[in-house]
C-alpha cells in the first residue's frame, strides 16, 4: 500500500550565471552526386578496404569536444526549466508528459549533476507509482540512489514500490535504511512496526519448508543404511540461534 507520493523541487545551491547566447552560423549542406561509374575506393595494394580498416578510421577520429563549464550550466538550468514543467503537469495529474519532461531533463543535464538527476530519476519514480508501474518504480528509484545513496525521498519510493510488488524484505530493509537516516520519520516508522512480523513469519515459513524437503531427501539417502533423520535429533541454542545435531539409536 502507497501512500501519496509528493514531487521534489530541489533549487540550485549557487545562482545561475546570465549566458549571452550567441547565435551561430548555419552551415549549409552540399550534396554530390557520385558519378555512376564510379569505381570503389582501393587501398595502395589495390584491394577494397575492409570493415576494420573502416572501422579504425572511425577510432582515429578526434574525440567530441568536452562541454565547457558555461555550456554544463546553460544545459542544468535548461533541465532545471523542465523539471518544473514537469512538476506541473504532475500537480495536475498529467503523468505522461511529466515523465516526458523528466526524461528530457535527464538527457539534458551534465552527467557530473547527480544530485539535480537523482531529482530527476525519484520524481520518474513518483510518477511511476501513480500509474501502477511498480517496476519502473523500482528502477527509477534504485538509479536515483545510486547518484545519491541517502537520498530518502527515494528510499520511501522505492520501498512503496517494493510493497507493492509484495517483495516485502526488500520493502523492510528501505524503510529500516530510512530510519536509520531520519529517525523521526512516522511514515518508515510504521512501516517497519507493520512490516517486521509479517517477514519473520514468511523467513520462518520458508526455513520450515526448506527443512522438510532436506529431511525428505535425507530419510532417502539415509535408509539405504537402515536410518533416518529419527535418529538425529537437533537441539536449537536459545543464546546463539544455531543448532546442535546428536545422534540416537
Amino acid at each position: 500500500m502507497s501512500s501519496s507520493v509528493v514531487i521534489e523541487d530541489v533549487t540550485d545551491e549557487h545562482e545561475h550565471k546570465n549566458i549571452g547566447e550567441t547565435a551561430s552560423s548555419e552551415q549549409k549542406e552540399t550534396e554530390v552526386e557520385q558519378p555512376q561509374d564510379q569505381q570503389p575506393a582501393v587501398t595502395s595494394n589495390g584491394a577494397e578496404p575492409s570493415a576494420n580498416t573502416a572501422e579504425a578510421a572511425t577510432r582515429n577520429q578526434p574525440p567530441a569536444p568536452t562541454p565547457s563549464p558555461a555550456d554544463n550550466e546553460k544545459a542544468l538550468k535548461q533541465a532545471e526549466t523542465l523539471k518544473q514543467e514537469g512538476n506541473k503537469l504532475y500537480a495536475d495529474d498529467d503523468l505522461e508528459p511529466a515523465v516526458a519532461k523528466y526524461e528530457e531533463a535527464l538527457r539534458i543535464a551534465p552527467e557530473g549533476a547527480k544530485k539535480q538527476r537523482a531529482v530527476y530519476y525519484a520524481n520518474l519514480a513518483a510518477c511511476h507509482l501513480k500509474t501502477k508501474h511498480f517496476e519502473d518504480a523500482v528502477q527509477d528509484s534504485t538509479a536515483a540512489l545510486e547518484l545519491e545513496p541517502e537520498y530518502v525521498k527515494a528510499l520511501l519510493r522505492r520501498a512503496a514500490a517494493y510493497e507493492e510488488l509484495d517483495d516485502l524484505e526488500h520493502a523492510l530493509a528501505d524503510n529500516t535504511k530510512i530510519k536509520e537516516l531520519d529517525p523521526d520519520n512516522a511514515s518508515a516508522s510504521k512501516s517497519v512496526q507493520r512490516l517486521t512480523p509479517i517477514v519473520e513469519d514468511r523467513r520462518e515459513k520458508m526455513k520450515n519448508e526448506m527443512l522438510g524437503q532436506l529431511k525428505d531427501l535425507g530419510n532417502t539417502v539415509l535408509g539405504k543404511f537402515g536410518l533416518s533423520l529419527d535418529n538425529f535429533k537437533t537441539e536449537k541454542d536459545p543464546n546463539t540461534g544455531s543448532y546442535s545435531i546428536n545422534f540416537k539409536q
